[in-house]
């Protein structure tokens, strides 16, 4: 028996074959208009159909979150409408406003093919691995980062706890020495799991606040303790003002990275510096 199931607001131009698992065919094989229904901000359009013989637990629901992720924009998978005559998917959804992050993660297929089948299959790997989840939260950083931008409405504090938090629990998972694990400074587990994925950053980075884990770990601090998006520190003897507006989008898209590493995805072609130029 197949099944079959809508995608709605997904950037696909080329059929995608997981394979035991289920085929993707794109709507449109034309790029502009795939783009067009990928990025309407109010309406849910069916970009794909999903055809499998079978679903395993918690297939669909990995993978929604999965597409949601590459798009950096909420991203629905709908099961077919039965009405007397026949069965069909609407051809969109209108809602008052998708849910949408800092643009997508992953390059389109139109211009590289693989790509986004290559991260689907890794990331499908790891969130259907209940023993690797287990061991590394990694299933936790995952799912804080997409529910940083899928809430009804945003708040930037709600976001910043969801990416911090995620972030530090697999950091602290991963890490193989107790010491690290155990630290009373979130810097220390976050630092090392960066640096081991091969991200220029220190502890403390006085020439580059950006750099510095200390920066991000200060306003975690701000605000889950003092409900403050600011936090004045003393960087080599002068008094300096951090702001959450000035680094939230900067450590958005290093969170999204470190999944990247995570999965062990790398098409040659990812800006890893993002996240300090701001370009993808």
């Amino acid at each position: 028996m197949n099944f079959i199931f809508g995608i709605y607001g997904f950037h696909v131009t080329q059929p995608i074959v997981l394979d035991g698992l289920c085929s993707i065919k794109p709507r449109t094989s034309d790029h502009r208009q795939a783009e067009e229904w990928a990025k309407d901000s109010k309406t849910y359009h069916l970009t794909a159909t999903i055809e499998t013989h079978s679903i395993p637990n918690d297939f669909l629901f990995n993978l929604e979150a999965i597409l949601s992720f590459i798009e950096n924009r909420d991203v629905l998978i709908l099961d077919t409408v039965k009405n007397n005559t026949s069965t069909e998917l609407p051809l969109f959804i209108t809602m008052n406003r998708r849910k949408n992050g800092l643009g997508s993660v992953i390059n389109q297929d139109t211009f590289f093919p693989n790509i986004r089948k290559m991260f689907i299959s890794k990331s499908l790997e790891k969130l259907m691995d209940k023993e690797f989840c287990e061991k590394t939260q990694f299933n936790i950083l995952f799912f804080k980062y997409i529910e940083s931008f899928r809430q009804p409405k945003m708040f930037v504090d709600v976001s910043y706890f969801l990416l911090f938090s995620g972030l530090e629990s697999y950091s602290r998972s991963v890490a193989q020495d107790e010491k690290t694990k155990n630290s009373n400074n979130a810097s220390e587990p976050i630092c090392k799991l960066l640096t081991q994925f091969g991200f220029d950053v220190s502890i403390e980075r006085p020439a580059d606040l950006r750099r510095a884990i200390s920066t991000y770990t200060h306003l975690r601090n701000a605000l889950f303790h003092n409900s403050q998006f600011k936090k004045g520190v003393n960087v080599n003897g002068s008094n300096v003002e951090l702001k959450l507006f000035d680094y939230f989008a900067n450590f958005s898209i290093l969170v999204s990275l470190v999944i990247l590493k995570a999965v062990d995805f790398d098409d040659e072609n990812t800006n890893w510096n993002s996240w300090i130029s701001m370009q993808s």
